[in-house]
């Protein structure tokens, strides 16, 4: 192998998502993309370097170990200038190359990972006993009682809910993934309020439901909807589709004025325990819908000290006052 300066001024032409998924719906394709991976055939910038690696087309083929020339050049010709980037050196993975390895690594594990256990943290909803279990990469935390926090939204029971990759969990006690998992989450909440997919650096589209005979008291939930929040809120991105439908109250926490209002009281809300994020929104956070036009008003409190803040239809900001 040899390293190059590169420069970064190519350019992908358009690939669709079938196209995509057309090119990399091929076992030696992959391949190729396996071995430039472990390779550390790496893309300029990813470590502050315009230096990247590269690799010949005969040692690459001979590492894929496909004899016929013709059918790998072939299959390798498919992957560039998309996936695979062609210097006179030799090839390397472009930056799409590298986000489909490291998004195969991250899913990759275990298939028997057995995840489950009783917490010693209690349901901070009805102080019941709590389980967290793992499957189909989802994290999952549930009471043993009540209906949980996000009601018909969720399987029964649910208190906290996350998308997990099973490549690390397996090293990993239920404490520190739970933990991880919350940051993971609320990262994800401030993307989102920013108008940013965490995914795809995507824009992102709101859409809001209100229920309107809201009737949900002492903690418990409303007899029309099923939940414990009048407004609830889909955020998703206009590209690659990745969404979350949550309480307004759980995205008003990724505001920038909330995060560092709540931070001013001592509550670091993109890393919160799950008593603190349950008891935040049950007794810290309290909403009011108003229309034509259309905002929802959502009141921070931590003793006598107030922070206000006023979002349109599409979860924009609008106001803030304290």
């Amino acid at each position: 192998m040899s390293e190059t300066h590169l420069t970064p001024d190519l350019e992908l032409d358009g690939l669709s998502p079938e196209e995509a998924f057309a090119v990399l719906g091929n076992e030696i394709r992959l391949d190729i993309i396996r071995v430039l991976w472990h390779a550390d055939a790496t893309h300029q910038y990813d470590e502050v370097s315009d230096i990247a690696e590269t690799m010949s087309f005969s040692e690459l083929r001979r590492r894929v170990d496909l004899v016929d020339n013709g059918q790998f050049n072939y299959h390798l010709s498919q992957l560039c200038p998309h996936f695979v980037r062609q210097t006179e050196d030799g090839y390397r993975l472009s930056g799409a190359g590298k986000q489909i390895a490291r998004t195969v690594i991250a899913v990759s594990g275990t298939g028997d990972i057995d995840f489950s256990a009783d917490l010693e943290e209690r349901c901070p909803l009805c102080d019941a006993p709590m389980t967290v279990t793992y499957e189909d990469q989802w994290l999952r935390v549930s009471c043993t009682d009540c209906d949980g926090q996000f009601g018909d939204e969720t399987p029964r029971g649910s208190v906290f809910l996350s998308n997990y990759p099973a490549a690390t969990i397996a090293n990993q006690t239920a404490d520190e993934a739970l933990r991880i998992g919350f940051y993971r989450c609320m990262l994800d909440n401030a993307y989102l309020m920013h108008g940013i997919c965490r995914e795809c650096a995507g824009a992102v589209s709101a859409s809001v439901s209100v229920c309107e005979d809201h009737q949900s008291r002492a903690g418990n939930p409303c007899p029309d909807c099923g939940t414990r929040s009048q407004v609830w809120v889909e955020q998703r991105c206009d590209t690659c589709r990745f969404a979350k439908h949550l309480p307004v109250e759980v995205f008003v926490m990724g505001l920038t004025p909330v995060i560092g209002f709540l931070d001013q009281h001592g509550i670091d809300v993109l890393a919160p325990s799950l008593e603190e994020i349950v008891d935040i929104l049950q007794h810290n956070i309290e909403t009011a819908v108003t229309k034509d036009p259309f905002r929802v008003t959502a009141t921070v409190a931590n003793g006598t000290d107030e922070l206000t803040v006023m979002l349109d239809g599409e979860m924009n900001l609008v106001d803030v006052k304290r």
